[in-house]
């Protein structure tokens, strides 16, 4: 079994790394490109969804259900104010209101609720800064 899983899977997912598309441009977070990239899919295996990794300034934090954090941020060098939301956070570790910055990755994605639609981040990691 271990030769199998050797075999076929991809090595960089055992090194605990977080392979990023790279920064967004705070003109980049918005939802006409959220709508794009949601249009680009299916996204799936070995084609995933882009990731792309930012530091924020972290303003609101909040759990929601047992283990959701939903946030809100803003990007270090300026931009639009977004929320976003960790699914299934360590809930010993956040929320923390000591911290005032973060290093996420994230997906960009749009929220809709009640007839309304609104841009998310859909946070995969994050880390204080």
């Amino acid at each position: 079994f271990g030769e199998l899983v050797t075999e076929w899977l991809d090595p960089s997912l055992l090194q605990g790394e977080v392979v990023s598309d790279g920064p967004l441009a705070a003109t980049e977070m918005s939802m006409e490109v959220a709508q794009m990239l949601r249009d680009a899919g299916p996204w799936g295996q070995m084609f995933p969804e882009p990731l792309f990794d930012g530091r924020f300034r972290l303003l609101q934090q909040r759990l929601v259900g047992e283990r959701h954090l939903k946030v809100m941020v803003e990007p270090v060098g300026g931009g639009p104010l977004l929320d976003g939301i960790a699914f299934n956070v360590d809930t010993s570790i956040w929320p923390d209101n000591g911290v005032r910055e973060v290093q996420l990755a994230y997906k960009l994605d749009i929220n809709e609720f009640r007839g309304n639609r609104s841009l998310q981040l859909i946070i995969d990691h994050l880390w204080p800064n």
